[in-house]
This record gives structure tokens, sequence and C-alpha cells, in this order.
């Protein structure tokens, strides 16, 4: 356990616990006594910090030094948010415990700031780190839903899409999250609600590859926007000069170095560069899948199942996640599985069917899905 802790653990889990009697008895004076201890302690913690990891030459491995102490700090954290859960803890005692959860949580803001280097942003946040954060996050959520409601200059749809990204973050309580995700979040967000990003749809698109805003929705809106583009031309000549030029204007933009809203994906600019390249192809070459004399003949080349679209779609989805596939691009692959599998409801599958149920799949879809891999687990069992 890292010495510079030792005071605020044995404060936290011996005296401040609830189970403590002694807790009761403390005196106004005495609560008082215990906020400026750790008050001290926090000043404290960060002169030994910076004169350990900077003047200390015993300390090699800084990087397992900072992480030790970030675990411990949000363990420390968990406890006392954990401790106001509980029932009859009187308004006294709460209120050292937010004074006293507020000093770690600076602590570990500043071991965030000075030390970044070293922090390990994969960690998870601790629970009251995270209310309090997303309870600012929805202040500026709701602040961007009144700005763009009386401003049309960017693409309703856009923005309802994006806003129900963060609205899904701030809402789901269930999941953990990391300080990556957070501050992914709270940087997007900051820069949204600036007068240049919301200026036009351009801006705002522009700041989402900026941010290298790789969630399957906004994927989705380029592709039907490019699509769009390109079917009010007649000639597949001028349809190929213009995906071109989007193309280069995409990959001309600009984007934040080691920035992902997805980190296991391929990049934004990877994916709609793959679509443009795909759909580029396709129009060269013309229809590439050529219709045999004998259908019945073609049909004995494709892979039969008995899912749905949706569903085959969304088992794909789970095997590029957990990097099972591992195709570069997205687009190219999922054209490849329309062409060569059919389903119980239609022997050939529209590509663009089967990148819409892909990258938007709905909540009937997941939970059938789910249901299908607990008895695959069962059948497992049974090998």
């Amino acid at each position: 356990m890292p010495i510079i802790l030792n005071k605020w653990d044995t404060m936290i889990i011996g005296d401040l616990s609830p189970g403590n009697a002694a807790l009761s008895l403390l005196t106004e004076a005495s609560i008082q006594s215990v906020i400026k201890e750790s008050e001290e302690e926090q000043s404290k913690i960060r002169i030994l910090l910076i004169e350990r990891l900077l003047y200390n030459p015993k300390i090699r491995d800084k990087q397992t030094y900072i992480h030790v102490n970030q675990t411990m700090l949000i363990r420390l954290l968990d406890k006392l948010y954990a401790y106001k859960q509980i029932p009859g803890v009187c308004n006294q005692i709460l209120y050292l415990y937010d004074i006293i959860g507020k000093h770690l949580q600076n602590t570990l803001d500043f071991i965030e700031d000075f030390f970044g280097n070293y922090f390990d942003r994969n960690e998870k946040i601790s629970a009251s780190y995270r209310m309090v954060s997303t309870a600012a996050l929805k202040k500026q959520l709701k602040r961007l839903v009144q700005i763009v409601a009386k401003d049309e200059s960017v693409d309703k749809c856009l923005i309802t899409d994006v806003m129900a990204v963060f609205q899904n973050f701030t809402d789901d309580e269930s999941s953990n999250i990391s300080y990556l995700q957070l501050s992914y979040q709270k940087e997007l967000m900051k820069e949204l609600l600036l007068e240049k990003a919301l200026a036009s749809t351009q801006s705002f698109r522009e700041t989402l590859y900026y941010f290298n805003f790789n969630e399957d929705n906004f994927i989705a809106y380029e592709y039907e926007r490019l699509q769009q583009l390109t079917n009010n031309l007649p000639a597949k000549k001028e349809k190929i000069t213009l995906l071109r030029f989007e193309q280069k204007n995409i990959n001309q933009l600009s984007a934040k170095l080691n920035c992902s809203y997805t980190i296991n994906m391929p990049s934004l600019k990877e994916q709609v560069n793959g679509w443009i390249d795909e759909e580029v192809k396709f129009l060269e070459n013309g229809n590439l899948i050529e219709k045999t004399e004998n259908g019945l003949a073609e049909n004995e080349h494709k892979i039969h199942t008995s899912l749905s679209v949706a569903k085959l779609a969304l088992l794909i989805k789970l095997l590029v996640i957990d990097k099972i596939i591992i195709n570069r691009t997205v687009a190219p692959m999922l054209r490849i599985i329309a062409k060569f599998f059919t389903t119980l409801q239609r022997e050939d599958i529209s590509f663009g069917s089967m990148e819409t149920k892909y990258h938007a799949p709905d909540k009937a879809t997941i939970s059938a899905v789910r249901d299908m891999l607990f008895k695959w687990i069962n059948i497992l069992n049974k090998l």
C-alpha cells in the first residue's frame, strides 16, 4: 500500500466507517478537526507526489507508482460513496463524507493533470465522480438542446443522433466507464457548444471528424449522405468524380491524435474511405453480381441461414467488436456477406439493408441474439 495514502485509508476504512460506534458521538468541533486534517493531507500528498516522482531516483517505475495511488484513491472514493448510501447516516456525517470526498477527488484530478503521462485513463472512474460528471454533462446537453432548438443551421437528424449518444451516456448507470471515455464525452461536448461548431452542418461534421466520432449512427449518416449525393447524378462518371471529391475533402479534415469514440473499431475516416472505395469499384465494374442462367445453381454457391438480416448483421458486429473479424474497413466485408449469405426471408440480401442493420441494431434483435447466445452456452456445456 502506498504510504502517502495511509492516513486517508485509516481514516475512511476505520474512523469514518458507519459501523464505528464512535462516529455518532462526533461533535461539530470534532468534525471540523477531521476536515482540517483531511485538507492538510490533501496538500501534503501533492507535495510528496512531486518530490518522490521528480526528485527520488529510487522510484524507477513511475507509471506503476502512479497507477497504485490512482487505484487506491478510486477505492477510497467508492468506499465513501457506499457509506453515503447506507440508511440512517445523519446529515453532519454525510457532509463530512462530501468534503473528504472532494479532497480525494481533487488529489486524483491533480495526479491526472500533473502526471498525465503516467495516469491510467483506462481505469474505471469512481461512482461519486461519475455522478458529478454526468450531472455536469446533462446540464451542457440541456444547453445544447436549447441552442439548436432556436437555430436550424445544423441538420436536425444529425443533431438528434449525436445528442442521443450523450443522453445514453449520462443515463446509463449500469456499466462502468473509464477516464478515457468520460474525457472524450466532456471534450466533445465542450467543442460542440462553441459557436464555430454550430455554424453549419459542415462545421458540425468537421468537429465530429476531428474527434474521430466513429459511432455507428454517424457512420450510417455519412453513408446515407454520400448515397443521396450520388443518387442525384445520372452518369457513373459523375458519381465517381463526386465520391472522389468527397473522399479528398474528408481525408483533408484535421483529426485529433489518439482520439476515438470507440477505440476497438476502425477510425471514422477509415470506414468512410472503405465505403467510398467499394462504391467506386462497384460503379467502375458495373453490376458485380452476374445472374447465372440457372438461379438454383447460383443459390448453391451461397451460405443459407435461418437468421434474419438483422440477427446476422448483429452477430457480425459482435465478431468485429471482439476482433475475431479484423478487416480494417467494415463496408467491404458487409458487401461480401450480403452477396454470399441468404436468410429464410431473402435469397438476395441488399447491401443497404445489411449495412443499416449492422450500424443500428434494434432492441428486439439485441434481445433475440442474447437469448441465442445463452442457448449456445447450454449447447457448449453438453459437448
